[in-house]
C-alpha cells in the first residue's frame, strides 16, 4: 500500500514549483490532493497533470493570505473530501528591494502570504483534526534564508524565520492531538519564484557554493516533504529538515589555498 492511499492531503502554492512538485509526489503515492493555489488557472493546470497521471487532484483558488477565503475551501474539502490527513504549507512570495526602500505595504504583503497564510492554514486545518479525533501532519516550506541572510530580501527572510518559530510552536500545542508538525528548509531550487534570478552567472556561483554542486529540483524537496507528511514522520514534530545540498553547512572560503606539509 501506498504512504497516501486513503488519505486527503491539501497542498498550498500547488499550482507551481515545489508546491506542485509536492501535490504530485503525494498522488503518486495514493494521496486524494486538494490542489490549492491563488491562481485558479494554475491549480486547474496541476490538477489535470495529476489525474493525467492516474492521480486523485481537485483544484481550488484560494488566497492563503484571507481568513474566509482558507475557511470556506477548507471546510469544502472536508465536506467533499474529508478531513486531511496532511496539509503542505508552500505558498509563498518574494519581493525584492533594498530594507530602506520597501514600503510597509509590500513588507506586509510579503508576510501575509508566507507567515500568516501558514498560520491562517495550519489553524483552520487544524481545528477539523481536532474535532474529529484523527491524527495528522503538516508541513510548512521554509527557506535557507530563516538562517542566512539574503540582500534585499528582508520581508521574505523574515517571513520564513517566522514560520520555523511558529513550526515547533504548533507542534508543542498540537502532539496530544496526534498532529505533528514540522519545517522543511530549501536551498537553492529551480522554481516559478527563482528562475527569473537564476542567470547563468548565479546558478555557476551557486553550484560552487552548494558542496553537492547543483540546484535543486523541486522534486527533490518534495521527496522530503511527502515523508514529513505521511506515517513515515510519526515521532518527529517541531522539527526542521534542511534539503539544501550542504548549502548552509559549507563553511569553505572561496578560491582558498591550503599550505600542507
Amino acid at each position: 500500500m501506498s504512504r497516501f492511499t486513503d488519505r486527503v492531503a491539501i497542498v498550498t502554492g500547488a499550482g507551481a514549483g515545489i508546491g506542485r512538485a509536492a501535490a504530485e509526489r503525494i498522488a503518486s503515492e495514493g494521496g486524494s490532493v486538494a490542489v490549492f493555489d491563488i491562481s485558479a488557472e494554475r491549480a486547474e493546470e496541476s490538477a489535470r497533470t495529476i489525474a493525467g497521471a492516474g492521480g486523485s487532484a481537485t483544484p481550488f483558488a484560494v488566497d492563503v493570505s484571507d481568513p474566509d477565503q482558507v475557511r470556506g475551501a477548507v471546510d469544502e474539502v472536508v465536506a467533499t473530501l474529508g478531513v486531511p490527513f496532511s496539509l503542505v504549507n508552500s505558498a509563498g512570495i518574494l519581493r525584492i528591494s533594498p530594507a530602506l526602500e520597501m514600503s510597509a505595504d509590500d513588507f506586509d504583503t510579503v508576510l501575509g502570504v508566507n507567515l500568516r497564510g501558514v498560520f491562517l492554514m495550519a489553524t483552520a486545518v487544524a481545528r477539523h483534526m481536532v474535532a474529529a479525533k484523527r491524527p495528522g501532519r503538516i508541513v510548512n516550506v521554509s527557506s535557507i534564508h530563516s538562517v542566512i541572510s539574503l540582500r534585499e530580501a528582508a520581508a521574505y527572510a523574515a517571513s520564513k524565520g517566522g514560520i520555523e518559530a511558529l513550526t515547533f510552536t504548533l507542534a508543542g500545542e498540537w502532539a496530544e492531538h496526534g498532529i505533528t508538525v514540522n519545517a522543511v528548509r530549501p536551498g537553492a531550487t529551480w522554481s516559478a519564484l527563482t528562475t527569473p534570478l537564476y542567470t547563468d552567472d548565479v546558478v555557476a556561483s551557486l553550484n560552487r557554493r552548494i558542496p553537492l554542486g547543483a540546484v535543486a529540483r523541486a522534486e527533490q524537496v518534495a521527496a522530503a516533504i511527502a515523508y514529513l507528511a505521511s506515517e513515515d514522520a510519526s515521532y518527529s514534530t517541531g522539527a526542521t529538515l534542511s534539503v539544501d545540498g550542504g548549502y548552509t553547512i559549507n563553511g569553505d572560503m572561496p578560491n582558498a589555498v591550503y599550505e600542507r606539509d
